[in-house]
């Protein structure tokens, strides 16, 4: 995201996409459309890294777009020294980025269900802790 668009609009955009993730989730396994959940997935991986950029925007660092870009967040959280939040944006890049959207090993509901909760929990620590 560009930098002009400001961290408060990019930590809104991620809970905006997070719920959307939400939703898209209950359709795919309401209707059994694995697209849907894969979709959903991905929707909360783009959560996790708006919600970082905003943070990394906060400290005025513009964030990295192209093939740098996972390292540089993952960089920053260490740096701000949350090594802890740097680990947890490795798993979801392999999770929702990785296995369930590119890869298409949909997890069940209740396990999609705890990786938004965590999401979510990822998002409001990168607000208000960063």
């Amino acid at each position: 995201m560009a930098a002009s668009s400001g961290p408060n609009t990019l930590h809104e955009m991620a809970n905006s996409f997070l719920a959307l993730a939400r939703e898209e989730a209950g359709v795919g396994y309401a209707t059994k459309d694995p697209r849907r959940v894969r979709d959903a997935a991905e929707k909360a991986w783009l959560a996790v890294m708006q919600a970082t950029d905003a943070a990394m925007e906060r400290h005025g660092r513009i964030p990295e777009t192209g093939p740098g870009a996972h390292g540089a967040r993952q960089d920053f959280l260490e740096e701000v020294g949350r090594a802890d939040l740097a680990n947890q944006l490795r798993v979801f890049a392999d999770l929702l980025h990785g296995r369930y959207f590119y890869v298409g090993d949909v997890p069940g509901a209740d396990r999609m269900r705890i990786a938004l909760d965590e999401a979510a929990d990822f998002l409001r620590r990168v607000s208000q802790e960063i």
